[in-house]
């Protein structure tokens, strides 16, 4: 019962090869009491631990030792190697019906055989009847093979009657399943098996599947009805690791890889489900789509890295409030939808909503940077807004796309007209695409007058849209809309270029130059090559860059200002002046003034409107105008349209004024004539 195998004639097996070594392996035989059998191990080297030169493969891995299986294939050296294989049993004594514990010393043996002992869990699924024609390779290839040998079959047999007498198991359902024989119909694999076949046996139906589960591992059955003996034979595979598996892939493809939530698949699914389990189809649910505003931003300026984490971090603070019953998915992106189940009211829809907003608000901590987010909500309400799935998704998204229209960091609910304005949006999107193409857009000038004399000494670029069928377009309808598309570098680029294309034919026509702003949108400012660009607008038209003057918005620059103060290094290193728009309706403190290496500071129209009755604005533009100056920067008011408000700026000293008390924006014709009609002086 034991067997040396090597080069040296005094092993029990030779193998005649100078490639193995003189004693290579030693095989023992295992007892296994429940079995009241042998297996056999192999082990690499001889009883004193002294291993082989070259080693023992099994099955194409190294092992020093190892539980022989029907078919592994020995590998001794390269030209010497062996099958084991399962020809009988060995029996040991009378197999007893004491149950007994099998040895864990052999810890490879213990792993392949199934120990029922402790039965826990035990779940099986319903009997699947199947035609001889229906049936699948899988199936045939289970009950064919080694059908003539059941001996040797690895997988499990068990032969029963129909009065649930077992009559046959073969070595490896002895093997693995020793409590069968004592436990009969009782053991978990035979549970109910004749309760659930018998009723479905057919002159035409004697193939038939299953599952069971037992302890956490799962067993499929193939079962097969012979009716000229009236025997039912059943074999079984461990399909455990095949479950777990599947079981993987369905999550993965149900659930987002980020943040574990399930995913838009699963969201579609589950709907269905909801649907079709109401049974009041009056019962009233939400689905709400949730967006992170500007989230883009985070990820171009920090990086995806960042943004992954605060994505996580939203999912985790969602997850918070989501109440017991309702779910929770990621949409895709910075997206998450919400199923708000057992809706009475839409006010309970509100409360939901408006809650997720406040939470948010609040800041998030990611690796270092603290993050504040706003979010838009839009929500679409079963069956009020519609019966179909596709329709209230549809809906909740159209409702928080409105929402981020709107203002952003607000919610929205789903109202019939949303549907005609989406598809408006998306076909002002394509028009727009198309306008450069055909010539469309227009460049709008309105001057900037000195206070002191009265001249204009500045112009600022504004941009108009005459559509062919549409007429004019208003810039608040389509600027916000090429910056969500990304249009606005396309369009950004053709303003700077046909700017200064139109200064120099200004120039060349008899006119002296003039200081032309031009505003950039943060998308430009991100874009990694719109310096180059930039240069090459410049250098395409011979413009002179200290005639170009670049309006940035505060906001732009409450974002990573160190970066910022760096790209305006840049600009002022090519020649260029800058300015500062809209300055006093950001967060900034007037402080990060002394570090910009602007030129021009532009007050708001929010703070001129007022400022010839309330005396708060006129405190804040005196402020502003004395602090500009002390950093010796020209101050631009704009929005400047009566005369009192002339008086009162150049009583506090403002260098400039722009507003409709003197021009309105003006198209080029316009501006040339205004130009030439006045006497210009160059800018200081």
């Amino acid at each position: 019962m034991t067997y040396s195998l090597g080069r040296s004639l005094d092993n029990l097996i030779v193998l005649r090869s100078n490639l193995v070594s003189r004693q290579h392996a030693t095989i023992l035989a295992v007892t296994t009491p429940k079995r009241n059998s042998y297996l056999f191990r192999i082990i690499d080297g001889n009883l004193e631990g002294i291993r082989s030169t070259n080693g023992v493969l099994i099955n194409g891995k190294k092992r020093f030792s190892h539980i022989l299986s029907h078919g592994d294939e020995i590998l001794f050296s390269k030209d010497t190697k062996a099958v084991y294989q399962v020809i009988s049993s060995l029996s040991h004594n009378p197999k007893s019906r004491t149950p007994q514990s099998l040895p864990l010393n052999e810890t490879n043996l213990s792993d392949q055989s199934q120990n029922l002992d402790v039965i826990g869990s035990i779940k099986c699924s319903p009997l699947i009847s199947i035609a001889d024609s229906d049936l699948s390779v899988h199936i045939r290839e289970t009950i064919n093979q080694f059908i003539s040998s059941p001996e040797l079959n690895p997988q499990p047999i068990i032969e029963l009657n129909l009065a649930g007498k077992i009559l046959y198991l073969n070595p490896t359902a002895l093997y693995q399943f020793p409590e069968v024989d004592d436990m009969q119909l009782q053991h978990p694999l035979l549970q109910d098996l004749l309760k659930q076949l018998i009723p479905l046996v057919t002159p035409t139906r004697n193939f038939f599947t299953r599952e069971v589960a037992i302890n956490g591992k799962v067993f499929e059955q193939v079962i097969h009805f012979m009716p000229w003996n009236e025997v039912i034979r059943v074999h079984i595979s461990d399909i455990t690791k095949q479950k777990q598996a599947e079981a993987i892939i369905s999550y993965q493809i149900y659930h987002d890889s980020l943040t574990g939530l399930p995913n838009r698949k699963y969201l579609h699914q589950y709907l269905v489900e909801v649907v079709e389990k109401l049974e009041d189809k009056k019962q009233k649910f939400a689905v709400l789509f949730l967006d992170i505003d500007r989230f883009k931003l985070i990820n171009d300026s920090l990086g995806h890295g960042i943004g992954d984490i605060l994505l996580k971090s939203v999912s985790d603070r969602l997850k918070s409030l989501i109440r017991q019953g309702d779910l929770l998915v990621r949409w895709g992106g910075d997206e998450f939808a919400i199923i708000a189940k057992t809706v009475a009211s839409q006010d309970v829809v509100i409360q939901i909503a408006e809650t997720m907003i406040q939470s948010l608000s609040l800041p998030f901590s990611c690796n270092g940077h603290e993050l504040h987010i706003t979010t838009s909500i839009g929500a679409s309400i079963y069956p009020d807004h519609n019966t179909d799935v596709e329709g209230l998704i549809r809906n909740a998204d159209m409702a928080m796309y409105r929402a981020k229209v709107d203002g952003r960091n607000s919610f929205q609910f789903y109202i019939p007209n949303m549907q005609e304005q989406s598809f408006q949006r998306l076909s002002m999107e394509n028009n727009l695409r198309r306008a450069l193409e055909n010539e469309e857009l227009e460049t709008y000038y309105q001057p900037q007058i000195d206070l002191h004399t009265g001249k204009i000494v500045g112009l600022e670029v504004l941009l108009r849209w005459k559509h062919v069928t549409l007429g004019s377009i208003s810039p608040s309808q389509f600027i916000p809309l090429a910056e969500e598309t990304g249009l606005i570098i396309a369009v950004g680029y053709w303003v700077l270029k046909h700017t200064c294309l139109q200064a120099i034919a200004w120039h060349k026509s008899g006119l002296p130059p003039i200081q032309i702003g031009v505003n950039l949108s943060i998308k430009q400012l991100q874009q990694k090559d719109f310096l180059s660009s930039l240069q090459q607008i410049l250098d395409e038209t011979n413009f002179d860059p200290h005639y170009l003057e670049l309006e940035i918005t505060e906001g732009i620059m409450m974002d990573n200002v160190e970066e910022k103060i760096i790209l305006l290094n840049q600009f002022r290193q090519m020649g260029i002046q800058l300015s500062i728009d809209d300055f006093g309706t950001g967060y900034s403190a007037l402080s990060y003034l002394k570090n910009l290496p602007i030129d021009t500071l532009k007050i708001d129209r929010t703070f001129i409107e007022y400022i010839d009755h309330n005396e708060q604005d006129q405190a804040i533009v005196a402020s502003l105008i004395n602090l500009s100056h002390s950093l010796n920067l020209i101050v631009i008011a704009e929005g400047v349209e009566t005369q009192e408000q002339v008086d009162i700026l150049r009583e506090l000293g403002c260098d400039r004024i722009q507003g409709y008390f003197f021009y309105k924006a003006l198209p080029t014709e316009e501006i040339e004539a205004l130009l030439r009609a006045q006497a210009i002086t160059k800018p200081n």
